[in-house]
């Protein structure tokens, strides 16, 4: 067998081997937790992989209609307050869905994150400008200033992700900011995972660290989920 061929193979067979575990089972033993750490990631490698290889015209054409479907929702249009992320290179650009926000007299904020602490704060801005926004020494951009908001204020989080699946779950980048953020909204607060249609697979290995979301939008389709998700 060709060593990609049994790559591919050995990297099903172990993910069959980890299939999605509910957020309300106990936490799984350390060798389980370990095996899941190093499935996530093989698995972030190669959706690096793949993202890095979408041309100009998919990631553009892909964005706008990722955020078409997304100001479509119910939960986009009843919201308020609705909190986007800043995307990284290769993840969904939703300034499309930003400008309706702004449209719509919606309050919009977005993380700020403190790399220390290891967490973020919601921070209320009026645009993506650069009189607004800077660069951090991550790349990430954030807010200069603004106003901090209290999580429970949010009506609505668009989550980013490198893949997701038809359960909700979510493969972040390691960093576990948003799987802490998450559990700190209301429970009536939805969660909107954003992504190109081929970041979904048909299992992330997930495990009692992890959130999931509530609704999964792509470019091709909108995925409603709810109840998979759990706040104290």
């Amino acid at each position: 067998m060709p060593v990609h061929l049994a790559y591919e193979f050995e990297f099903a067979r172990r993910l069959t081997d980890l299939r999605v575990r509910s957020r309300r089972t106990p936490a799984p033993p350390n060798g389980m937790t370990e095996a899941n750490d190093e499935l996530k990631s093989d698995l972030r490698t190669r959706m690096r992989t793949l993202l890095d290889d979408l041309d100009e015209t998919s990631r553009h054409d892909g964005s706008a209609a990722a955020c078409a479907h997304l100001t479509g929702l119910d939960a986009f249009k009843h919201a308020s307050v609705v909190m986007l992320y800043m995307p990284l290179a290769g993840e969904v650009d939703l300034t499309p869905a930003a400008i309706r926000c702004f449209q719509d007299g919606k309050t919009v904020c977005v993380p700020r994150v403190d790399w220390k602490r290891r967490d973020m704060v919601p921070v209320e801005i009026s645009s993506f400008d650069d009189e607004v926004m800077t660069t951090d020494d991550h790349g990430l951009r954030t807010p200069q200033g603004g106003r901090p908001l209290v999580p429970t204020l949010i009506d609505l989080v668009v989550v980013p992700g490198l893949a997701f699946d038809s359960s909700g779950n979510r493969l972040g980048r390691g960093g576990g900011f948003y799987d802490r953020f998450l559990r700190h909204l209301r429970r009536s607060a939805a969660t909107v995972g954003l992504a190109f249609d081929v970041q979904i697979i048909d299992c992330v290995p997930a495990d009692e660290r992890d959130f999931g979301v509530d609704t999964i939008v792509t470019d091709r389709r909108v995925c409603h989920i709810g109840g998979s998700r759990t706040r104290s």
